[in-house]
């Protein structure tokens, strides 16, 4: 997919992106080897990649599924080491959508 970034128009492979952070009034995408920050509501961001693999786990964090090690205890670890608390109110919905993801692999 092709965002238009603050860095310029980049195109991206959506398995590529590691998750998604909303950071002074923008979004970061954080790639293996790049971040790059766009000037976009994150609902609008989550609406793009539905059906991507990418789950809302926060108000300000959209995480690719690919990317997850473990989720447990309202915590989700990321294969890089990033770990993430995931509010009460959303875990249950998570949690589902996690293990949709992870059968559907």
């Amino acid at each position: 997919m092709e965002f238009g970034f603050v860095e310029g128009n980049v195109r991206l492979r959506v398995d590529g992106i590691i998750y998604i952070e909303t950071s002074r009034h923008k979004n970061v995408f954080y790639t293996a080897g790049q971040t790059y920050s766009i000037y976009k509501k994150m609902g609008e961001l989550e609406a793009e990649l539905a059906g991507m693999g990418f789950v809302r786990i926060h108000q300000s964090f959209l995480i690719n599924m690919r990317y997850v090690g473990k989720l447990s205890s309202y915590v989700m670890v990321l294969a890089t080491g990033k770990v993430i608390s995931v509010p009460k109110s959303r875990y249950p919905e998570v949690k589902r959508q996690y293990a949709l993801f992870k059968g559907a692999e």
